[in-house]
Parts: structure tokens; sequence; C-alpha cells
């Protein structure tokens, strides 16, 4: 994104790009970084399920296992807060009486005496106004009486909520990271957590923000909900037709990793890219005969997990150096070996205690949610373990979730995706995310 975030509008406004869907009940933190020049800029966003809950914990607690989340993702100056939250702003059930002529904003300031308005009557209505609901009888009372037990759920629920937050803010500051504003989004509207609920935006504002429309030009269209993101296969005739009526033809395990040391450089070339991923330079890799290797080293167990190894970029077994070096036959012989070993599984990303370089999983989810809908349907499953496990390993509980969920409606008993939601469900987070200083999740 070229375009600088310069309003409350521009921040907001980019999180559902960066995520890829509208989060719900959740806390994002949007990770700002400041270089050697002192110039600042955030590649990375954080979002955690967030509920009255996990307020409550937060107050209990402290913040620290929160900070030490979004330390972990890089070199950390600064963060927004925007919390997602549907019962966060109360809605005045007698609002719409007091709207201006568009129904957004109100005619006068809110908490202003009646008597202050002009040509108002004793009892603050205008001469020949109708009767308020207030006023006119059981029903107007119910109302009433019902909408100030919302305005008081409201109120407690966003004092709770200007605890946790106020608590989030002490724990960042304690290892000097600032906390650049904090902000709610519930419903239709946002604005600041330290004003009241009452002060707002439309969210429409956000939306059509500067960055969020750079964003949009540049084909960015987040959708609505994380299980929208989930990539869907070509349907049967479609996938009889790709493979030109050889549908039940496989490849054999050693062709399939010659084929891979072939098209594992031009991956590794993306790692040092400034820009964005390029999908299409990734799809432009998964000729037939490159579907039907990936197929191949999917149907087994030791393949599928040296496939993860050597795409993981990181792993202690498959540096890129040494795999540059390797034919197809010297990589076949070396995944054979590693892929069957526990001990090398230990080092597979998630499961390691290294930090992993965000763009290299990256590269391996694109790679896979482009070969996805290609790949042959008896290893469809496992396609979308692998990206859950991807997923997970790099900290995205909810899109590994959702995939983990997709191979098990293919599969009930799948083994890799059964593991991956039993995480999440659990609250398991990758090693790297656990391990250091003592942090208890």
């Amino acid at each position: 994104m070229r375009t600088p975030a310069r309003s409350p509008e521009d921040i907001i406004g980019i999180v559902p790009h960066t995520l890829g869907y509208t989060p719900r009940n959740s806390l994002v933190a949007l990770i700002v970084g400041t270089d050697d020049s002192g110039a600042q800029s955030s590649s990375t966003t954080l979002r955690i399920d967030f509920s009255r809950e996990t307020a409550a914990r937060i107050i209990a607690e402290g913040g620290d296992w929160y900070v030490d989340l979004v330390l972990r993702a890089g070199t950390v100056s600064g963060v927004f807060l925007i919390l997602y939250d549907e019962d966060y702003e109360h809605i005045d059930p007698f609002a719409d009486e007091a709207a201006g002529p568009f129904g957004t904003e109100p005619a006068g300031p809110i908490g202003a005496e009646a008597s202050d308005s002009i040509g108002a009557d004793e009892n603050g209505a205008a001469p020949g106004a109708a009767p308020d609901a207030r006023d006119t009888g059981p029903d107007g009372q119910e109302a009433q009486a019902a909408g100030d037990a919302d305005a008081e759920y409201a109120n407690v629920h966003r004092g709770l909520v200007h605890a946790a937050i106020d608590e989030l803010a002490t724990s960042f500051a304690t290892v000097g990271v600032d906390t650049l504003s904090a902000w709610w989004v519930s419903r239709e509207r946002f604005g600041r957590i330290d004003e009241d609920g009452y002060l707002s935006t439309p969210l429409i504002a956000a939306t059509a923000s500067a960055c969020a429309t750079e964003l949009v030009a540049s084909g960015s269209n987040p959708a609505e909900a994380p299980e929208d993101l989930v990539i869907g296969p070509m349907t049967a005739e479609a996938f009889a037709h790709s493979r030109g009526g050889h549908t039940d033809e496989w490849m054999a395990t050693e062709e399939a990793f010659a084929i891979l040391a072939e098209i594992y450089p031009h991956l590794e070339a993306m790692r040092g890219d400034d820009e964005s991923i390029n999908e299409a330079r990734i799809n432009a890799l998964l000729d037939l005969p490159t579907v039907m290797a990936v197929d191949a080293l999917l149907a087994k167990k030791w393949s599928r997990d040296a496939l993860e190894m050597i795409l993981s970029f990181d792993h202690p077994d498959f540096p890129p150096a040494r795999l540059a070096r390797l034919d197809g036959d010297a990589l076949c012989a070396l995944s054979h070996r590693i892929g069957r070993s526990a001990e090398a599984a230990q080092h597979l990303v998630g499961l390691s205690p290294r930090p992993p370089r965000p763009r290299d999983i990256q590269i391996a989810i694109a790679f896979f949610k482009e070969y996805l809908p290609l790949g042959h349907p008896q290893v469809r499953a496992t396609a979308y373990a692998v990206i859950a496990w991807y997923e997970w390993a790099l900290g995205g509980s909810t899109m590994a979730e959702n995939y983990a969920l997709a191979a098990i409606e293919l599969e009930p008993e799948h083994r890799l995706a059964q593991l991956i939601t039993h995480a999440v469900v659990n609250g398991l987070l990758p090693r790297w995310l656990t391990e250091a200083r003592g942090t208890r999740f």
C-alpha cells in the first residue's frame, strides 16, 4: 500500500483488508514498527477472539500475555488497538425520533437540556409536535424501561472494556511500546474507546477512506466472514477435463520429487520480493505435471511431512542453500529419510521454538491455495489440512480451524485436521508463541 494512513478512518478501513475478512467479537492489534531512519510502518495485524470473559481475564491477570503475543510479531514500537464488539455501542430506542434529516446525526448535542431548544415548550416538545413516546402510556413506559436497561448494560459493558484496554496500555508501556490509540467498531459505527459510547462515526467513512480505496483498487476484496475465504475445489466435470480424462493416473514419488526440485527455486526466489505475493506467478508453476506431483507427495504421510518441511523454507534439514544443490533423486532420498524421522518432525514449523518468517509461510499457503482447486479429490482433504497446519503455525487459528473443518467435512477421521481443530478449540498455540519468557496461555 502506497497511501500513508493519516486518519482513524484509514486505520480502521485497512483492517478487513489485512485480515482478508471483517472480524467479529475480536481485538485487533495493528502493529507499527520503526526502521533505522525513524520511519514508521505496519506490516503485521494480530487478531484474537475477544469477549467479556477475555476482558475480565485481562483485568484479573494483567495484559502481559497479550503483549507477549504482539511482541512476537516482530520489532514493535506502537500498536493501534481496534475492538470489534457488537455489544459495545448502545442504541437508543428513541434515536430515530431525535435523528437529523438523514438519520445519522442527532438534532442537538447529546445531553443538551430540552429548555435549550429554540421554540420548545416547558415539557421540551416543539409546538405542534407529536407527543413523545416516553409519555404515551404503558407501551411507552415499557419501551423506556427496556431502553434504560439496555443503556445500563451498555454502560457496564463499556466500563469493562475500558478497564481491560487501560490494563493493556499499561502492560505495553512497561515494555516501551506505545498504545497509539484504541477504537471500537460496533454494528455500523466506530469511535474511540476512551470516549463516550454515543460519540461515533459511520463505518462507511472507514470503508471509503483513502487507504481502503487504494486497497480495493489493487484487487483486495475482504470477505464477510473467514469461512468465506476457504478455497473451493473445481467441479468433477472440470477436474476430469483438466486431466484429459486420465483421472486415475498417479505419478511415481521419485518423479514427483524431481518436479519439486525444479519448481522449488522459483518459490524460494519469491522470499526476497518486497511486493505482495504474486498468486499469478505461483499459478504459472502449476501445470498438470506439477499438480500431479503434489498429488503424489500428499498421498503418503512421510512425503507430505517432507513437503511441509521443504516449503516452510526454514527446516534445519532442508535449508534452501542445500536444496539448491540437489537434483530430484537426491531430494527424494533425503526426504524419505527426514520425512520418517520423529526428531525432524519436532523441527516442523509450529512445533519448533523458532519463530517462522511470515512471508515464507505465506508463500507456502499461497502455493497450496493455488493448487487446491486443481488437486486430485483423493488428497483434497490433506491439501485442506496442510493449509490449516501452515495457518496455525503462523498463529492464524481462525483460518486454521476453517480449513481443518473443510478437511473433516470430506474425511471425518482425517488425523491432521483433527489435530488442528483440537489445538484451536483448546487454545493451543504453536510452540514459538508459547515458550519465550515463561508466558502462560
